[in-house]
């Protein structure tokens, strides 16, 4: 009578078993292709680890356009342009915030917050181009040169960013990122990312590239990150 139970114990086991490998096999996602992790471990680490590499993404993204709202601040500020330094300024803070406290944005968050970036750096770039009205001082090129320091660091950032955000783009959608594990903002901001930084990142090396030209026609001091930077994505 006990072997016979023991038997129907076994089997139980093996059946139950049987039944929950099929679904530990389907719900892993091999992580190696996007970037995050070695793809190999288990149900639990896989989500674990999809959803902090896509959280990783994010306030990268978030650190590095800290960096280039910065840098469009002073150099707004060191042309004279008074509110555009401080549109600037203004996203730059709340960005800092929610990079510090570990928030993601949502989407229509960082769809304002690439508007206002955007509408920086062609206000820069007319102004790159009409020239500054007052000669510049020897403040306002130390704040200039400040300034390409910071946009030529977020510049390298966002450039640091493309080897995953295509994987992002071409092979997950919000669906999947979430049925893998992610948190739906996380998702949602990591998706919205991918579509939107390439283009981003083109126009602010546009902007970079005139800031240096403006630099080197003023005899303004250019960092060698900017420089960098520009030679980096080129």
């Amino acid at each position: 009578m006990v072997k016979r139970s023991l038997r129907f114990a076994l089997l139980a086991a093996g059946l139950t078993g049987a039944l929950v490998a099929p679904v530990a096999s389907n719900a892993q996602i091999n992580l190696q292709q996007f970037g995050f992790g070695s793809g190999k471990s288990d149900v639990s680490d896989s989500a674990g680890t999809q959803s902090s590499g896509l959280g990783s993404l994010v306030q990268s993204y978030l650190g590095a356009n800290q960096q280039v709202l910065s840098g469009q601040s002073n150099l707004a500020s060191a042309m004279g342009m008074s509110g555009v330094a401080s549109q600037a300024q203004s996203a730059a803070g709340l960005l800092s915030s929610a990079s510090g406290s570990g928030g993601v944005p949502s989407s229509s968050a960082l769809s304002q917050l690439g508007g206002t970036q955007q509408s920086v750096s062609q206000s820069l770039i007319q102004a790159f181009s009409s020239g500054s009205t007052t000669p510049p001082t020897a403040a306002s090129k130390q704040t200039f040169t400040d300034g390409l320091a910071s946009l030529g660091q977020g510049v390298k950032q966002y450039a640091g960013l493309q080897s995953n955000l295509s994987s992002v783009k071409n092979s997950m959608n919000v669906s999947s990122l979430m049925q893998a594990g992610s948190n739906p903002g996380t998702a949602q901001a990591a998706t919205y990312i991918a579509q939107s930084a390439p283009g981003q990142l083109q126009s602010l090396m546009q902007t970079l590239t005139q800031a240096v030209q403006y630099a080197k026609t003023n005899n303004i001091a250019v960092p060698s990150i900017a420089t960098s930077a520009l030679s980096l994505v080129q």
